[in-house]
């Protein structure tokens, strides 16, 4: 189909520039003076319709419908290109990959160029069907500095609005259009802070949470019971003794509240109390996600700090069980020595199984873990940019599967990984694309059984191996790729810290 379309649109581009094709080339004087037509790119002198030196035509256009011609042209030449290579990669690997290194080239993509298109395909396909826990840090700048900035200018501006507050008159529509902008700085303050205690690692206790979330529900419980108030003070109706009794009960529980709550909020007018009631709405919100989150952190920091331990705990047993059977073996020789050496023993596996205390590791850890959420970020971003690296990572474990065989040098293995990583690729979008669509099943399928089989399949044709030697390196090039993603991915974190 592809090679069919190809052949209609090129058929199509030559009709419309026929009258021109139709023209003979005027003849061009050579760089020696004689009347011989010569290439325009090059000079050298002309035996047919291409230069034998560069390869440009000899037929020189300046027509838009001959550029039109090139675009389509380019476009279909692709397009046919596409349809050879994509399913040859998927169902014929080992072949497409013995063919280009053998010189069938012109019929194919070319592997770095597919290579370096499906890669970003997939990381494009991985932004739609994935999704990151750390996207509402993005949405104020990733770097502390500029948060640092940004708070500063946000108090500055909330000082100058209170400022400008206390100088109108009291209860005032210019002073009630001043509020509003400062319960909205207040906001954006409060979520400038939250957002740099993450960046720091400073994480608020549970009770503290719990106790402003209580105080914004405590106003906003008194505002609403002020709101009452306003209300039954507007009722032209005459209520009944009875009524007149509760509501002078209700109104004086009230007043007691909101004196309790906030002392202003008794001082509230009619048409500041709804603006009021809106914005703590916002903030018992913002404070119950907020409690909540830190909930969640400090039950991940306790369970962070279990693992060490317990990982501790195991380490030094399995040590101290070590230590006893030497302690059992040299004792005939010297107690007093052996309980030194016992000590050393359990000091060296606790250092061993500490890495923070190695001094490069331990920083980087403590960086990673005190900005867990901007470091998912940045290797986010830093493993599509760093996707290449897979092929020089990648490279020297495959020579080493046919150190012994010469005839293969490292272009073949280039070709050979830069196909099984576009592959790969495929394979990748796939699996996103149906588990996005809640087709896990199908794809995990896929992302277990598929990649052993294309290796096999491409290592026994590309390489022209029997089947036992395809076997074993299939086995081999399994943890091989485990290998080289575990580097990448050890790279793409050291980038990111």
């Amino acid at each position: 189909m592809g090679i069919e379309i190809g052949s209609a649109g090129e058929t199509l581009a030559a009709v419309v520039i026929s009258n021109e094709l139709g023209s003979t080339p005027s003849p061009k004087s050579a760089p020696d003076g004689s009347t011989s037509p010569s290439c325009a790119n090059c000079g050298t002198a002309l035996s047919g319709a291409y230069c034998h030196a560069c390869g440009q035509s000899s037929h020189i256009h300046r027509s838009l419908l001959h550029m039109l011609e090139e675009v389509l042209h380019g476009i279909f030449h692709f397009d046919t290109k596409a349809w050879r290579t994509i399913p040859a990669l998927i169902l014929r690997p080992g072949h497409l990959t013995k063919d280009y290194i053998e010189g069938k080239r012109t019929s194919y993509v070319s592997p770095l160029a597919l290579f370096l298109f499906l890669i970003f395909l997939m990381f494009f396909v991985f932004s739609y069907t994935t999704s990151w826990k750390g996207d509402d840090l993005l949405k104020t700048s990733n770097s502390r500095e500029s948060i640092t900035e940004e708070l500063a200018k946000a108090k500055e501006t909330l000082q100058q609005k209170r400022l400008e507050k206390s100088q109108l008159a009291e209860h005032s529509a210019d002073q009630f259009d001043l509020q509003i902008e400062i319960r909205e700085a207040e906001a954006v303050i409060s979520k400038l802070q939250d957002t740099l205690g993450k960046l720091d690692g400073k994480i608020p206790t549970v009770a503290e949470a719990e106790q402003e979330l209580a105080n914004a529900e405590q106003s906003l419980a008194a505002l609403r019971t002020r709101q009452a108030e306003i209300k039954s003070a507007k009722s032209a109706e005459t209520p009944d003794p009875a009524s007149t009794t509760a509501t002078s009960d209700a109104s004086a529980s009230a007043k007691d509240k909101s004196h309790v709550a906030d002392p202003d909020v008794a001082q509230t007018k009619p048409w500041e109390i709804a603006q009021e009631i809106r914005f703590m709405e916002r903030q018992v919100k913002y404070h119950k996600k907020r409690v909540a989150s830190v909930i969640e952190q400090h039950k991940r920091l306790e369970k962070d700090q279990t693992s060490k331990t317990t990982a501790a705990s195991a380490t030094k047993a399995a040590s101290t069980t070590s230590a006893s059977a030497v302690l059992a073996s040299a004792e005939k020789t010297a107690s007093s020595a052996t309980d030194e050496t016992e000590e050393s023993t359990d000091d060296a596996a606790s250092d061993f199984s500490d890495l923070s205390k190695i001094p490069y590791i331990g920083k980087t850890l403590a960086h990673i873990d005190s900005n867990r959420e901007l470091t998912l970020y940045k290797m986010k971003k830093n493993a599509s940019s760093a996707a290449f690296l897979l092929i020089p990572i990648s490279l020297p474990f495959l020579w080493l599967l046919f150190a012994f065989k010469r005839k293969y040098v490292m272009f073949d293995h280039t070709v050979f990984a830069l196909y099984s990583l576009s592959f790969m690729s495929l394979l990748m979008i796939a699996v996103a694309t149906l588990s996005k669509f809640e087709f896990t099943g199908t794809a995990s399928m896929l992302f277990v059984f598929v990649p052993p089989i294309h290796m096999f399949s491409q290592l026994r044709h590309a390489y022209s191996l029997g089947v036992l030697a395809s076997l074993w390196r299939t086995i081999a090039l399994l943890f091989i790729a485990l290998i080289a993603l575990t580097i990448y991915a050890a790279v793409v974190t050291v980038l990111s810290t």
